[in-house]
């Protein structure tokens, strides 16, 4: 019994890790998203930890984002990425000491257009597809959604608390724990 319990666990963590790169940018682009608009309520609200946690883990984002830029791309959307996330980057941190929110803003105007620059062409190229906001709420009323877990991920905006409820079932691999 314990037996077959890791050998699902083991076969689920497998089909997990054969999710799309480009399916895995634009989840790193909806969580990072969602981090910097944690970390704004944290400030807003004055709680250092909200503000902390959150400011961390959309670093820790951005700093993936950047290293999965190949570093044998040397092309002037590669060398603009490096440069755009490298400043956020080094912007981020001050936040926590200056609770400067037009910086948070600032950061995540910058990410919302890259995310979607990243749907206009990388998803679309690739065949990938986005999560609908029906499917979203289905997961929220009806658990987890009939799309397969390692070919999701959810819509941003209005929808921001139906993602992060339904979360668990769309989070894949280890980003599911540490992101």
């Amino acid at each position: 019994m314990v037996g077959q319990k890791v050998l699902d666990a083991y076969r689920t963590t497998e089909k997990q890790a054969e999710i799309q790169p480009v399916k895995l940018i634009h989840m790193l682009y909806e969580r990072v998203l969602v981090h910097l608009e944690l970390a704004e309520e944290g400030i807003r609200e004055q709680t250092p930890k909200k503000r902390g946690e959150n400011l961390g883990k959309a670093i820790a984002i951005i700093t993936e984002l950047q290293a999965s830029i190949k570093s044998e791309d040397h092309s002037e959307a590669a060398q603009f990425l490096r440069g755009l996330y490298g400043a956020i980057l080094v912007e981020l941190p001050r936040v926590s000491v200056t609770q400067d929110v037009k910086m948070l803003r600032q950061a995540r105007t910058y990410l919302e257009r890259l995310k979607r620059i990243w749907e206009e062409t990388a998803m679309r190229e690739s065949g990938a597809e986005l999560i609908s906001v029906k499917t979203v709420e289905a997961c929220i009323e009806d658990g987890p959604p009939a799309v397969s877990p390692v070919s999701a991920a959810a819509p941003r905006g209005k929808k921001r608390a139906e993602y992060e409820d339904c979360q668990p079932h769309m989070a894949m691999g280890g980003l599911s724990v540490s992101i």
